[in-house]
């Protein structure tokens, strides 16, 4: 393969040579011509010097053994050759070149190439020929030499040179013959085979020396090219071209460079390069690059110009020298300022909110970590992390529009209720933070916190509408330097989590121990998770009595958590984590199917009543598992109660009453819990036509000692009695209590004096059916009218 290709390139090379015509290139034919001309002079006369001692050599060669008219035929060609050569000694290149007289002069050459051909064989090959010299070693020098300098005076011009190494070549061939006879043909031969060889060689010779010129030609033409862009560059481009010597200074600054720096070229010649920029760490950077002679790329530095901040980027390197490496520097330089101003306000974006122009998470975050690596001594930093009370409020009444501006308001109160030190910062939707750099103790930072409440609680009018933001706060204190800012904004948003389960608007410190109790309640909420997926959760059945009869009449499912380490765990402990996590919407349907299911294993006179969170009734799903529980328990929908809170309609939300009125229609009965613990209206009674009111247990504590929770109690019967409504008391402990409610109206009764919640296997009267009978929708108890079962799916 490599011989293959050793043999291809020979061959390129090969017919390149041959097929080599000088004049093909319209730009470098001139040159080339001029530059044969001048060889050619150059050559003769060096020839012309050199061809007298040879010349002597012959015409005493042909004195001593030649008849007298082959010496005059000698002294003839000598005298010729004599003329020729002082002729070239004399000739000059052409002042003005054209080419009608170059091709006119080279055919002179060629005519004058056979003229000494034949001239030189006068004194050589014609007296040879007829053995008037003899043929020996000195004559096979003079033979070569003729040929061989013949070659060399003509080699500028190839078809002069032929004609000068060809003519000798044959002449001195047929001289061979004549001499020798037909055995020196060999040696004919031999010599045509040196004059071929001398030929090539000499036409090789011009063949470089062409192609040299043409590429310094090129070359040339390409350096021009370059210098006129350069020029074109420097004049046109938004780059400035600049150079200085070996101390760094600047010289022959341009006038385009001079003016964009805003000061006169005079006053630039001699600056050092450096002294253009502003002092800081880039220009610091620039001298010590330049300093250690490294190149610099494209290095952004500030400059004044006419008073105006600006941003250059320069480029230089050292300049090379044939000595070597130099100290002065060669570069450019660009006007980056807009550039620069469009990074800077990306940049910005990327580290400030936009709506409140605070701080975001991230440059909190490192504003927080430099402040802690920054503590010395028994200093403090102080987080505190901020939430807007009741906010999604605001935007859900008033618009998205109002929720902007309160932000706005809210973020622009705590910037100015903090000092210039502090650290103010929007973490996202309506959370913020604080970070008091030189914090004193946990008392002060309180202090602190309580004004920034009240600075930022104060009042103030959107569209006409009174706003009084709150907001609640969570505060962490350290001087620990090996605290991390993501884990005091954790710590701090565990205290703001205990403010808000406090009551909004509190300042709540944090402690370790809530650390550990968020852990416990995300364990407990993982653990909640698999016991929705396992056999864990069971239910318990509390009693509700007739209270003149003393005879059951139906059953309060309350869940219990059967947890595998903790044991039974009750529902206070786990049901405001299923709230707050969205568990409790899986967890009560789970209440609902299983509580019928069980319902059908009692006698028909019971029932049982399942309690219904706020999370449940926003529930698409309510009111179709209600259908397919019935259903599929095959129990009657009158034998279902389900209790809600007044939170849950306490907003008047009328999808809600929209929703228990379709349950109502169902016949399934619906309790109002809980009752006086919450606004207790009497709207809520007007609005809806409930089943049963059960009165709070905080009343019946104290019932047979107080004489206004009796009045309450009374009241409370006596206005469910009118509307036709059954009361229950709920927490009777003692007969005491039982004989007071009894007095005061109350229908039915709960609580441990008659029994405490029990599992279903311990109801009297309870027959496990092994399959029982499902009930069709259908046969459920037909909703009122205006009730569609197509509404039931957006319930």
């Amino acid at each position: 393969m490599v011989a293959k290709v050793m043999l291809q390139r020979l061959f390129d090379i090969h017919r390149e040579f041959w097929t080599f015509n000088s004049e093909r290139d319209p730009g470098t034919r001139e040159l080339i011509a001029r530059q044969q001309l001048k060889l050619i002079a150059d050559v003769s006369r060096i020839i012309a010097i050199a061809m007298i001692p040879v010349a002597i050599y012959m015409m005493v060669n042909l004195f001593i053994h030649a008849s007298a008219p082959f010496i005059a035929a000698g002294l003839f060609g000598m005298a010729v050759i004599i003329f020729v050569s002082i002729r070239n000694f004399r000739r000059d290149l052409m002042p003005d070149f054209d080419f009608s007289t170059f091709y006119a002069l080279r055919r002179k050459l060629c005519y004058e190439s056979i003229i000494v051909a034949l001239a030189l064989n006068l004194s050589l090959a014609f007296p040879l020929a007829f053995g008037q010299i003899p043929l020996n070693e000195n004559s096979v020098i003079l033979i070569l030499g003729s040929i061989v300098i013949g070659g060399f005076t003509y080699g500028s011009i190839p078809r002069a040179q032929t004609f000068a190494i060809a003519i000798p070549t044959l002449l001195l061939g047929i001289a061979f013959i004549f001499v020798k006879g037909l055995p020196a043909v060999q040696s004919a031969l031999l010599l045509v085979f040196f004059a071929l060889c001398i030929d090539s060689i000499y036409r090789l010779f011009f063949f470089n020396f062409a192609k040299r010129h043409i590429y310094a030609a090129k070359q040339e033409d390409a350096a021009e090219t370059v210098k006129l862009l350069l020029n074109d560059y420097a004049e046109q481009s938004s780059d400035w071209l600049w150079e200085t010597d070996e101390s760094q200074r600047i010289v022959r600054a341009s006038a385009r460079f001079a003016a964009a720096a805003g000061r006169p070229v005079g006053e630039l010649n001699g600056l050092h390069i450096a002294d253009l920029f502003e002092e800081g760490e880039k220009r610091h950077m620039l001298l010590q690059r330049i300093g250690q002679g490294e190149p610099v790329r494209e290095l952004v530095l500030p400059i004044k110009v006419d008073g105006e901040d600006r941003w250059w980027r320069i480029s230089c390197r050292p300049m090379d020298r044939a000595e070597g490496r130099s100290k002065a520097l060669r570069g450019a330089a660009t006007d980056v300022t807009n550039e620069k101003q469009a990074k800077d306000e990306v940049a910005r974006l990327a580290h400030y909110d936009s709506l409140t122009n605070l701080p975001n998470r991230d440059l909190f975050n490192q504003s927080l970590e430099s402040a802690l690596a920054r503590l010395q001594g028994d200093r403090n930093i102080a987080v505190l992390y901020v939430d807007i009370d009741r906010f999604k409020a605001i935007n859900d009444t008033m618009g998205h529009n109002a929720g902007d501006r309160v932000l706005q308001v809210v973020g622009n109160r705590l910037a100015t209720a903090t000092g210039e030190e502090d650290i103010v910062a929007r973490l996202s939707g309506d959370e913020f933070a604080i970070c008091l750099t030189d914090a004193g103790d946990s008392g002060e930072v309180a202090e602190t916190a309580s004004d920034i409440v009240h600075a930022v609680s104060q009042p103030f009018m959107i569209d006409g509408h009174k706003i009084t933001p709150g907001i609640s706060l969570g505060i962490v204190v350290s001087n620990d330097k090996s605290e991390t800012a993501e884990g005091l904004l954790h710590n701090a948003d565990i205290a703001l989590y205990k403010s808000k389960d406090n009551g909004r608007g509190r300042v709540t410190l944090f402690e370790p121990q809530m650390l550990q109790a968020k852990l416990d309640r995300r364990e407990m909420e993982l653990d909640l998770q698999a016991a929705l997926k396992g056999d864990e959760l069971e239910l318990y059945y509390q009693p509700v009595f007739d209270i003149e009869t003393e005879k059951p009449l139906g059953y309060e499912a309350l869940i219990r958590w059967n947890h595998p380490a903790k044991g039974m765990v009750m529902p206070n402990e786990f049901i405001p984590i299923a709230e707050a996590t969205g568990l409790i919407i899986q967890l009560g349907e789970w209440v609902l199917r299983t509580a019928l299911l069980e319902l059908k294993n009692w006698p028909d006179h019971l029932g049982v009543s399942v309690n219904l969170s706020p999370a449940q009734m926003r529930s698409p799903n309510l009111l179709p598992t209600i259908i397919n529980g019935l259903a599929s328990a095959g129990v009657a929908p009158h034998r279902l109660e389900l209790e809600i809170t007044e939170t849950v309609i306490m907003s008047h939300n009328q999808a809600n009453f929209d929703l228990l009125n379709k349950i109502h229609s169902l016949g399934v009965k619906i309790a109002l819990d809980d009752f006086g613990t919450g606004y207790s209206s009497l709207n809520y009674l007007r609005s809806f036509p409930f089943n049963k009111i059960k009165i709070d247990r905080c009343f019946v504590e104290d019932v047979d000692d107080r004489e206004d929770c009796q009045a309450i109690i009374r009241a409370v019967t006596g206005l469910a009695s009118s509307l036709g409504m059954v009361t229950t008391a709920e927490g009777i402990e003692r007969d005491g209590q039982l004989l007071q409610v009894k007095r005061a109206g109350c229908k039915q009764v709960q609580g441990y004096l008659f029994s405490k919640a029990v599992p279903a296997s311990a109801i009297a009267g309870r027959v496990v059916q092994q399959q029982p009978e499902p009930v069709a929708p259908d046969a459920i108890e037909k909703p009122e009218a205006g009730f569609d079962l197509a509404d039931r799916r957006h319930g």
